[in-house]
């Protein structure tokens, strides 16, 4: 994983994502499909992860934001810390925005400002994501 991001921009890559620096991987990982498509990813050991990690199983419906993104709303908002904020996101992230207490995957690189909270990365399906729409389904894997 020692991709960084200018070397990532405006590639094909079908995960994982790289680490961003200063975070750590915990062993919760998510499942998230739409129709056939289907992208998993990998949590971050952070407080906001382990609450959306909690709130699982879910079926939400998706809204897309953009043309980069595809977005869904948690029952619940999480509890973020600035450790996990950051501007520039890569495709294949999952990221949570703390004013709309929405959750997003992204499937092209995108610039948000600094309410943008890392959550995980993509391990797979990445390139799967943008054709995602209507309603997900979001589950645990094992650990």
């Amino acid at each position: 994983m020692a991709a960084d991001k200018a070397s990532l921009a405006g590639t094909e890559h079908d995960g994982p994502v790289p680490i961003a620096k200063g975070f750590t991987l915990s062993e919760m990982k998510v499942e998230i499909t739409s129709g056939a498509r289907r992208a998993t990813f990998q949590l971050y050991d952070t407080k906001a992860a382990k609450e959306f990690y909690d709130q699982l199983p879910l079926d939400l419906p998706l809204s897309n934001f953009r043309n980069a993104q595809w977005m869904f709303y948690p029952p619940e908002k999480l509890n973020v810390t600035m450790i996990e904020a950051y501007h520039d996101g890569l495709k294949g992230e999952l990221s949570y925005y703390a004013p709309w207490g929405d959750v997003f995957m992204l499937y092209e690189n995108f610039y948000a400002g600094d309410e943008m909270h890392r959550l995980g990365i993509g391990l797979t399906g990445i390139d799967q994501i943008k054709g995602m729409s209507d309603t997900i389904a979001i589950r645990k894997l094992d650990r």
